[in-house]
């Protein structure tokens, strides 16, 4: 790899003396973790003897974030990895390698004296864990270095660490992408699309703060900008269905129609209709069969395509047309059995990435990937403009939203979470 020389921020970082703890926080792509390397490795090669532990998520995690970037800074005759032994040699000198993704991971570092830590994507290390570490820090001129994202400000690290850097022994430095002079303009451009403005993504990860996910999950949608159809002379090239079941709750589905629209690069996302079905509403349960049938007719011509161009039959051996992924409620095993029963062999079970599933939906609409038409998605368009972060989990710094009124928004995510972007 061609080694870029450390400039601004990240020099400074290097060449100034160590705290007890070092935290490095802000923006994604930031250089964050490349600084700690090259502060660390100046550490294993100049430190006095004694124990070095490096942490991350799981041990995978940090070899991809990190100890794969060392090995190519050092060259891979300083570096030897032993992962039987949770241990690596870099520049002859041993380095203790530990996971710790669970409240539990402290137990492994019980009875250890450090000399100096690094910690990998530190939010997401538990707070019992960052304790116990700290308690083994105990040789003279120990240091711990970390690395992270921003998270809420009740966040353990916010609270106790950074909020603190008056009283404790710490330096805390913010890093944003202009601290990165490497990383391509276009590149930049292409993360702010990823993070929109109006999402609590952008303030975490574009801008670097720590803020609290509070007030509208969508606060970018606007019907009057995000709403339509597409042109009438256009004929979709693949459905995409997300399914969010209920049989006591609202039951929900979403066609999502993508069109290659001339004049734009990526493919235009349309959601084309909606189904909703409340059993306390209209006084009538429905079972999985009933769901099944109704899911039939969904895919079928009776609803046509958004662009008014006629639709093809589900099923029907001339011109078949089925849907490419039926993405469905994880917690509707039995309704997933019934639909592939029942000749909808592309039922699956859908990925509930919440976050993730909400982060990309606000970039889609943000960049025009993904419109709704809202004469035929009514529920959806509603649950847009009200979805809503909850506050109780925000107080015990978790990023949530509400269940309440979600069904069309989670069957659009699950939807969502199926799309390639």
């Amino acid at each position: 790899m061609s080694l870029q020389v450390p400039v601004g921020k990240q020099r400074d970082f290097i060449l100034e003396e160590p705290a007890r703890i070092n935290l490095l926080t802000g923006s994604v792509r930031s250089t964050k973790t490349w600084a700690v390397n090259l502060k660390v490795l100046k550490d294993i090669v100049s430190l006095p003897d004694g124990n070095i532990l490096f942490v991350g998520n799981t041990g995978t995690s940090l070899y991809r974030n990190v100890l794969s970037q060392i090995k190519d800074l050092v060259g891979k005759h300083n570096f030897d990895m032993h992962s039987g032994r949770k241990e690596c040699m870099i520049f002859g000198r041993t380095v203790w390698i530990e996971g710790a993704d669970n409240v539990s991971s402290y137990k492994k570092i019980e009875g250890e004296s450090l000399l100096m830590a690094y910690i990998d994507e530190w939010s997401t290390i538990p707070e019992s864990f960052t304790n116990m570490l700290l308690s083994r820090l105990s040789d003279p001129g120990a240091r711990l270095y970390g690395t992270c994202n921003p998270e809420t400000p009740r966040h353990y690290l916010y609270k106790n660490f950074i909020q603190r850097s008056d009283e404790l022994n710490i330096k805390v430095w913010k890093f944003t992408l202009d601290d990165n002079p490497y990383l391509p303009l276009e590149y930049k451009r292409d993360l702010e699309k990823e993070y929109p403005k109006g999402t609590v993504f952008y303030d975490r990860f574009i801008l670097g703060n720590w803020v609290a996910a509070e007030g509208r999950v969508f606060g970018l949608f606007d019907k009057g900008k995000h709403c339509g159809v597409p042109p009438a002379t256009l004929r979709p090239k693949e459905l995409r269905i997300g399914a969010d079941y209920g049989t006591h709750n609202a039951c929900a589905f979403v066609a999502l129609e993508k069109y290659l629209v001339p004049g734009r690069a990526k493919p235009t996302w349309y959601v084309a209709r909606e189904y909703y079905w409340d059993s306390v509403v209209e006084h009538a349960q429905k079972t999985d069969a009933d769901y099944s049938k109704d899911m039939a007719r969904f895919s079928s011509e009776q609803w046509g395509y958004s662009s008014g161009q006629p639709g093809i039959t589900y099923g029907d051996n001339t011109q078949r047309m089925y849907a490419s992924t039926i993405e469905v409620d994880p917690s509707a095993a039995s309704f997933i059995l019934q639909l592939q029963r029942d000749g909808m062999h592309k039922a699956r079970t859908a990925d509930n990435d919440v976050l993730g599933g909400i982060r990309k939906i606000a970039s889609m609409i943000s960049n025009g990937d993904l419109i709704i038409n809202s004469e035929r998605c009514p529920v959806l368009v509603s649950e847009m403009e009200t979805y809503a972060w909850d506050q109780s989990a925000a107080d015990r710094g978790e990023d949530k939203p509400q269940k309440i009124d979600d069904h069309a928004v989670d069957a659009l995510k699950y939807a969502v979470n199926s799309i390639s972007v």
